[in-house]
């Protein structure tokens, strides 16, 4: 059963209208299982997903908050795997090379959420393909990033923050709790945090 959003203490989902989305936080912030927990909403909700994130963790919490729609999923280490059928394609864990093959091989990559976690951890070539995307959900550590500027610069349509960041962002989020974040969109603003199931 996935997790549930909320801002300013309401149930609250994040649609496709909101991307390109920026999720940024430190370590033990709830950065991490809140974009976990956006994804996994999406993907119940009918978006099509690619998935990559650098340690298996995020994709062990995904599938389970999706219990029961695991038929829906493919987990991918080759390109020659790839099946455009697949509602969530999760990448190897790390797998940049599969990251960047996939990107170009698949040929419905503008009609899917990709979602990038731990954004810290991948290199430049990952942002020059991830920062064209529309749908795009950037995760992790801007303050540790390859490409922090290139990646700041970007015009999203929803920021969330969960650790201030030294990176200028156009989001001044106000002090925070502890797994507590500040949500900006173009739609709605407020605090954010999950709802365990």
């Amino acid at each position: 059963m996935a997790d549930k959003i909320l801002l300013n203490n309401e149930i609250y989902h994040i649609d496709e209208n909101s991307l390109p989305c920026l999720i940024t936080y430190g370590e033990k912030a709830g950065g991490s299982q809140f974009s976990v927990t956006m994804v996994a909403d999406m993907f119940l909700r009918g978006s099509k997903i690619l998935f990559i994130t650098a340690y298996p963790m995020a994709k062990d919490n995904f599938l389970q908050q999706i219990k029961g729609s695991e038929s829906k999923t493919a987990y991918i280490t080759d390109v020659d795997q790839l099946n455009t059928d697949t509602q969530a394609i999760i990448l190897e864990s790390g797998n940049e090379e599969l990251y960047l093959k996939s990107i170009e091989k698949l040929d419905d990559i503008k009609d899917r959420v990709v979602f990038i976690k731990n954004m810290e951890v991948f290199g430049n070539a990952v942002f020059d393909s991830a920062l064209k995307l529309k749908k795009i959900i950037l995760s992790g550590d801007i303050d540790k990033c390859s490409v922090k500027k290139q990646i700041s610069d970007k015009k999203y349509k929803t920021i969330v923050i969960f650790t201030k960041p030294k990176v200028s962002l156009p989001v001044k989020p106000p002090v925070l709790e502890k797994y507590t974040g500040h949500l900006w969109s173009d739609r709605k603003e407020g605090l954010v945090k999950i709802k365990m199931e």
